[in-house]
């Protein structure tokens, strides 16, 4: 199975966790716009609600990462 992200196997924990964030915000950015979509062509309410649940997903991944990544600098 190929890997969807490559994160640079010599990296430091903390620039994988950095590469990986990036990675998190394309992905919420493209899902939001998707989400967009579904909303304007008035699609059945409860895809709408499980991308947004996955959305919520993603921002809770993202801002779990970046809580690590602030401890690790201080």
């Amino acid at each position: 199975m190929k890997k969807i992200i490559e994160i640079a196997p010599l990296a430091g924990k903390e620039d994988k966790l950095d590469q990986i964030s990036d990675y998190l915000e394309q992905l919420k950015t493209s899902l939001a716009e998707l989400v967009e979509e579904y909303e304007d062509e008035d699609a059945d309410e409860e895809k709408i609600t499980t991308l947004t649940e996955a959305l919520d997903a993603l921002e809770d991944a993202y801002d779990a990462i970046e809580e690590v990544l602030l401890d690790e600098e201080t």
